[in-house]
């Protein structure tokens, strides 16, 4: 579930940590994928669905994973605007004012286990995401970026 926070960054780690942990053994990959759907805009001009969807195993794949009985859990260790973002809002500041959406990245760590491999393994994590926040009204997350930003 969502947090209701008005911070983009305070959202977007919370985002990339509801992205990247999953459990096969508890839900569907396509349950996965409605619960993540809840967390994006409603604002469908500035939704990508697609990006969050591509971000989820394909039903094969989690087929698979849900055969050993795998999961992941993850934290989010820093959240920043990037330097593109900032320089980008320096220059324009009024420009945040149309669709109130701010580039946030995220650096955190992902833990995967399965069956027979309780320990699993980790993994470190960066990304960088669309995160919505109008004045009045909770940030959602707009979308997954293609590249991360520093």
């Amino acid at each position: 579930m969502p947090p209701r926070t008005h911070n983009p960054i305070v959202f977007g780690k919370a985002a990339a940590v509801a992205l990247w942990s999953y459990d096969t053994r508890a839900y569907s990959q396509a349950r996965l994928l409605a619960a993540l759907r809840g967390w994006l805009t409603t604002e469908d001009r500035y939704a990508d669905g697609a990006s969050v969807k591509a971000m989820v195993p394909s039903p094969v794949l989690w087929k698979e994973m849900a055969a050993n009985g795998q999961f992941a859990t993850a934290t989010a260790r820093e959240g920043h605007f990037p330097d593109s973002f900032t320089r980008a809002l320096q220059e324009d500041p009024a420009a945040i004012t149309r669709a109130y959406v701010y580039a946030v990245t995220v650096s955190g760590k992902q833990s995967i286990a399965w069956k027979g491999s309780p320990a699993g393994g980790a993994e470190s994590r960066v990304i960088t995401l669309a995160v919505q926040c109008r004045p009045h009204h909770p940030c959602a997350l707009a979308g997954v970026m293609p590249a991360v930003a520093p």
